[in-house]
């Protein structure tokens, strides 16, 4: 039905929900450990240790990302902490100011760090390359069938965590995102003064196929983000409901 635009469709329809799973993740894994433990700071400590190897690829990503770029780096902080607006900061790296194209590219460096660390786990590791042909082809029903022939692979659960921390640790953060806005505008711009004067149908069929691949490879590891966060969070809210039964409290949300 979309034809070349699948992939892209695809990644759209895997991006939006990926964002509300990790803001529901977010809040009931602090949740879990304000029920468990009754302090929030100590259930934001929990949540911290919980992704702490996807916080660690994040902040490595930018400091890798900005070195690249001839960007001037400072200290990594690995630590939960409150940031503008009171807004919880699992980490952060000091990089000193450049222009809006750089400054991007650093803020995105975690996302694109983050799906390449889930196509390896999900391709090389746990040879999950029939899952990636389901998901992209929209057969969920056999999702879970393909999913239950790989619990066999060694230390599955302990990939499919990696998984699950580094892709919740990878989403740009606010501050990630600050200084996107010029740059997609002036992609905008390009992309609709490329197509008005014809230029996309000039490109050659090797930059379309490879545009077209990489795409699919983000769709995948966005969709098998998805999977993974459903399972995880079918684990968690079987896990509140007990705990908060044996306490006698629950958190509102």
């Amino acid at each position: 039905m979309f034809g070349h635009w699948t992939p892209l469709v695809w990644l759209v329809a895997t991006l939006v929900p990926l964002f509300f799973l990790k803001r529901w993740i977010n809040r009931h894994v602090q949740g879990l450990g304000l029920l468990l433990l009754g302090d929030n700071e100590t259930a934001m400590l929990l949540y911290f240790v919980l992704l702490l190897p996807g916080i660690l690829i994040h902040e490595l990503s930018h400091w890798l990302a900005a070195r690249l770029l001839a960007v001037r780096t400072g200290k990594i902080s690995l630590w939960p902490s409150r940031g503008r607006g009171n807004q919880m900061r699992l980490g952060s790296v000091r990089i000193a100011r450049t222009d809006p194209f750089r400054a991007s590219l650093i803020g995105l460096a975690p996302l694109l760090s983050g799906c390449l660390a889930i196509l390896i786990i999900g391709q090389l590791i746990l040879s999950l390359g029939d899952l990636g042909e389901v998901l992209l082809n929209g057969d969920w029903g056999a999702v879970w069938q393909s999913l239950l022939v790989h619990l066999r692979a060694p230390d599955f659960w302990l990939w499919l965590y990696l998984i699950f921390s580094i892709s919740n640790a990878m989403l740009p953060s606010e501050t990630d995102r600050e200084p996107w806005r010029p740059v997609l505008l002036f992609v905008c711009l390009a992309a609709l003064l490329f197509y008005l004067t014809g230029w996309v149908r000039q490109m050659p069929e090797v930059v379309t196929t490879a545009s077209l691949s990489g795409l699919s490879y983000l769709a995948y590891a966005f969709s098998l983000t998805v999977v993974v966060d459903a399972m995880f969070i079918a684990v968690l809210f079987v896990l509140e409901v007990l705990v908060s039964r044996l306490t006698g409290k629950r958190v509102e949300y």
